[in-house]
Parts: structure tokens; sequence; C-alpha cells
């Protein structure tokens, strides 16, 4: 196979504009290289793409694909490259080459945390640096100067900077293909990379009235309670906090409660998140508040305000894991408080379609315990189509599934009550939480108050359901012990290999990688058919968000698209995609329509059958 390196210059990045026009193009083959005005770049690529003996090689090679798409690339060569696995970016690999040693923190080779900028690479495979990156005056954000002028009359310099973008990723490439030669799950990471780009590109429009009715609310929610920190001695009149009054808070919160306060391995009372929730005083809770609404104030509300006159585009990263991570703005964690999600809504004369899995991340790991043991009970309710926090509920209360099932339906509060500690439980033990830990987790993620005792009794239950898992924790708590506590996991199904885990990351990670890679082959393959394939239901659609087990398109609300077709279309491809990686755990996707996004809409269908937006009830009843 012959690789070539290719980069693009274009017109300036922009807010709302992600795919900029396009310039040039460069080149890099090992032996030849050179420059190319667009049509000739357009063309080149083109050739390449026909030829099934070329990989094309990029950094950060999902942005120039889509400026080669906008530029007019046919999009069917390009969706065939990524499928083939012969479109590949030096970004992404380095990434899960760093994942896989484990040097994501930090890299003994750099003696730094580990970046991943073209010239980040280029300092560290070649030993050199890259120039004209920097400055108000560089080449690099000047290009548009350069639209349609002849090469010949181009500056040395541009001319250049053009070219040795393609150079060097092509000699960065050598090094690591020479490196690392065999890189597992590489070639599917970067054709999820490509749909994650698309996405972002496309980007989300939000309601102008409601972003600045909760800028107000949120201003006004700091406002006063900052006036009540400052009472406390929280902060003081020049802003800042007070870390003595904080950890004298810390202490009395915990003495309350019969416990000594956490303290640091110089002595100091901790004030980290954890602890100011867990001393449960009422002056630290209202500064984890005013954190929430100043994250809020800063990060979000910001993007909010772009989207009511250009689109939002979140970023999307790879993380350990094999899970992504979302940024500016962050729509993947979004502030427990503050309405956030409710100011996101559909281009006008568009309608939301959103489908999650169903305990998507249960499922996973129910496969995985069937991967390791051959058996699980846990895939075994599953597979019976039990609901499994009934399940798990029933083993708290000690009665039978069909006892527990059948209270449920009459409304009986103890099992209601049973239930959402068995959510807390499914959802907090799979990743070997402590006893500590799990308790303000089922205080953060379900409002339960438990106490440690408490929570001690509700994990014997659960690994009483499961018994399962007390093999795996100690299968893992084996390999952590043997290993000095940092050992290497390898994703089940695609490989791909995470270094330096420790006892939770490592059991967290079988189940959540599984997910994620589910997910993000759904997500693709949604892309692909909203984009591509003129049959589809969902030809014309596109997706805009991503929340690691959810996917949120917008759909044509013209009257004559068929947003049934398309909704069913989209559970079908998230199921057969999680189940090509859960096989033997059946898997759950249902869709429904919305006029702006809400956490907890559902499936309403009107009086003809078909689905209608989901409104929350104090709208419905308007």
């Amino acid at each position: 196979m012959q690789r070539i390196a290719i980069d693009t210059e274009t017109y300036k990045m922009a807010p709302g504009r992600l795919i900029p026009k396009l310039v040039c193009g460069s080149y890099c083959d090992g032996s030849r290289s050179g420059v190319l005005l667009a049509d000739d770049t357009v063309k080149a690529v083109t050739e390449w793409l026909q030829d099934s003996n070329v990989v094309l090689v990029g950094h950060n090679l999902a942005f120039d694909m889509a400026v080669l798409l906008n530029a007019g690339v046919p999009a069917e060569l390009i969706w065939a490259a990524y499928d083939t696995g012969r479109l590949q970016c030096t970004m992404i690999f380095e990434k899960l080459r760093k994942i896989a040693l484990g040097w994501t923190e930090f890299d003994p080779n750099l003696r730094n945390r580990p970046k991943y900028r073209l010239a980040d690479l280029v300092r560290e495979y070649l030993g050199e640096t890259m120039t004209g990156k920097a400055g108000a005056d560089v080449w690099r954000l000047r290009y548009h100067e350069l639209d349609g002028v002849p090469l010949a009359e181009w500056p040395a310099a541009a001319y250049k900077y053009a070219l040795d973008d393609a150079k060097l990723t092509w000699r960065v490439d050598a090094c690591q293909q020479e490196k690392t030669p065999e890189l597992p799950d590489f070639l599917r990471q970067c054709a999820y990379a490509w749909a994650l780009h698309l996405m972002s590109a496309w980007g989300l429009r939000t309601d102008k009235e409601r972003v600045a009715e909760l800028s107000d609310n949120v201003e006004s929610e700091i406002n006063a309670v900052m006036s009540d920190l400052m009472a406390a001695g929280v902060y003081r009149e020049n802003g800042k906090k007070n870390m003595a009054v904080i950890r004298a808070l810390v202490s009395e919160g915990f003495r309350k409660q019969g416990k000594e306060p956490p303290t640091t391995d110089k002595g100091f009372v901790k004030a980290d998140a954890d602890t100011l929730e867990l001393a449960n005083h009422p002056a630290l809770q209202k500064l984890a508040d005013i954190s929430n609404y100043q994250t809020l104030q800063k990060t979000f509300i910001p993007a909010l305000q772009q989207g009511t006159e250009v689109p939002v585009n979140p970023g999307y990263d790879l993380k350990r894991s094999g899970r992504t991570s979302a940024f500016k703005p962050n729509i993947q964690n979004q502030p427990r408080k503050g309405g956030v999600r409710e100011c996101f809504v559909p281009r006008e004369g568009w309608v939301y379609i959103g489908a999650d899995y169903s305990i998507a991340e249960l499922c996973s790991l129910a496969q995985v315990l069937v991967d390791l043991y051959g058996e699980s009970e846990m895939a075994r309710a599953i597979q019976a189509g039990r609901e499994l926090h009934l399940e798990t509920a029933a083993g708290i209360l000690g009665i039978s599934y069909e006892e527990a099932l059948e209270r449920h339906q009459a409304g009986d509060k103890a099992l209601k009550d049973a239930r959402q500690m068995a959510k807390a439980a499914n959802f907090g033990f799979p990743g070997g939480l402590g006893p500590e830990k799990f308790v303000l987790y089922a205080r953060q993620a379900f409002g339960l108050e438990l106490t440690i005792d408490q929570a001690k009794t509700l994990k014997e239950h659960w690994l009483q359901r499961y018994p399962e898992m007390v093999r795996y924790f100690q299968e893992i708590g084996d390999r952590s012990n043997a290993g000095g506590g940092s050992f290497e996991v390898v994703q089940h199904r695609s490989d791909r290999i995470r270094g330096d885990c420790r006892f939770t990351s490592g059991c967290n990670t079988l189940f959540q990688g599984l997910t994620a890679d589910g997910a993000k082959m759904a997500l693709y393959e949604v892309t692909k058919a909203c984009y591509l394939k003129q049959d589809s239901p969902l030809y014309g659609c596109r997706p805009v968000a991503f929340i690691h087990d959810e996917i949120i398109i917008e759909a044509p609300d013209n009257g004559t698209f068929d947003l049934d077709a398309a909704a069913a279309e989209l559970s079908r491809i998230m199921v057969l995609c999680m189940e090509h990686f859960t096989p033997d755990v059946p898997s759950k996707a249902t869709a429904h329509l919305m006029k702006r996004w809400y956490k907890d809409a559902e499936p309403v269908y009107g009086a003809d059958g078909k689905l209608v937006p989901w409104e929350p009830k104090e709208v419905e009843h308007d």
C-alpha cells in the first residue's frame, strides 16, 4: 500500500464555521511532494480515493476530509475509504498509543503531559521545531489572501508552510508505523472521529429568549449565594475564598456526623469537591451551588449565546476508556442545575429525534461477564426480559422478581424506594466504588442519604444477586496487586489497549469501553445514512449531539418527511451496532421526538399512532 500524507489550507475558521473554504492542498508520499490549488487538490484526492492501493494520512484528518467534501470530493469515496481503513489520522494514532502505554497524564519520555498537535509530534518523533505556527501575521491565518492566486505568484513562505505540513505529517506517520506497527482499534477510531467532526461542524442552535432568561437567573443566583457566603466568611470581601473558614466548616460538618475530617498527606483538612459534599454543611452546599452557577456563567452561557446567532460547535475527544469527552461546551456533562439542556432547539423547520440505550453499560457488563466466565446472572436477567432495577430491588427486599413486578405496578412505596437504591447499586457498584465514595455517589446521582453501613449492606445484597461480580472484583484486584497497583486492560471485542489501570479504572474500562465502541459505531452508521444513503429513512437528517449512550439528530419537519420511519431507523441502527459488541445480551434504544432538548423525553404518539414531540407536563396542560 502506498501511503500519501495530505493537508489542506483554508480560509480562517470562525464560530459556527468549522468547515472553511479550501484554498490549497499539499501532499507527500516520501519521494514526491507538492502544493496544489483547490480544484487540483479535489481532483488529486478523488483519484487517490479511487485507488484501493492508496492510504491517505493526515493530522486531524477528519477536518481535512470535511473541507475536501465541501470542496467537491465525492462523499461516497470518502465513506468507502473510511469503511476500508484507507483514511488514517496521526493524531488518533498517537492518542491510542499513549492510552495503550498509560501515558495520557504523564509521558516519561517527554517528562510532561503529552500534547497532540502536529508540532508536538514533530518535536517528539523528529526532534525538530515547526515554525510559522504562532503570531498574528503567520500564513496559517492568511491563506484566504491567496485564494485563486496562481502558485507561481505565491510568497515562498506561504508555499513552504503548506508543503511542510504534508512532509512532516508523512515523516511522523513513518515513525509511528515503525515504532508501533500494530495498534488495535486504530482504523475504527479514525472512522468514528470523522462522524464526530461532521456532527460538530453541523452544530446546535439555541433559543434566544431561553438563553437570556437562563443568563439572568444564573447572575441572580450567584449574587444571592455570594452574599450568603460572604456573610458566613467563606468568601472574603475581595472575592477570594477563605480556605481557613472552609476547612473549619468541613471539620464541623464531619464531627457533627461523628467522624473525623479527612486530611491530606501534609495533615491539612481536605477541601476538594467530594469532601465538601460529604461534610453535609449548609454553607458548603452553597459553595458547591455557586461553583455550579459560575461554571454555567463562564463556560456555558457564552456558548449558548453564540448559538442564537450561529451554530454552537461542541468538540469531542477520545478518552482512556474509549469513551468520548465533549468541550466548548461540555454537552456530555452539563451542570446539574441551570436548565442548559432546554436552551438547545432544532433549526426552524426541523425537529429533534433522540434515542438512548436502555441500561447500556449494564448490558455491556453482562456481556463482559459472559465472555469471562461463560455465564452471568445479570445476563440471564436481561436475556429473560426482566427489568434489571426491579431484579436488584427484589434481591434487596428478599422477594421474587414476580412479586417485585406486581408491587411495582401497584405503586408500592417500599418497592419504589428499593428500586431507587437498586439503580444506585447497579450503576455505582460495577466500577468498584468503596462505601464512602458510594455514599457520595448515591447522594449526588440519586438523592439518596445512606450511611456507610447501609452502603455495605446494599452491596452485600447486590453481590448475592449477581455473584459473578465477586469473582470479577477479585480478579481485577489480583491483577492490580500483581502489577503494583497498575496493570493493562485489553478491551473485549475491539482489542483496544489501556495501560496503567488502577482497580476502579480496571473495573470500569471493560464495560464502559464496550458501550463506547457500540455507541460510536452506531453514530458512524447513522451519520453515513444521513449524509450518503439516499434510500435510507435518515437521509437528509443531521446528527447534532452524542452523549455517551444517546444520539440526537435533527430531521426535517415539513409535513412530508417520514419522522416515524427515521425514528425507527435510528433505533434499529443503534441496536444493531451495540449488539455487534454485545451479541449475547440484547440491547434496546427507543426513539422520541422533541421541539427542544429534554432529558426526560419519551415516545409520545398522536391519535393516528404516529410519533409527536414530547413536552413536559406543565407545557402539555397550557
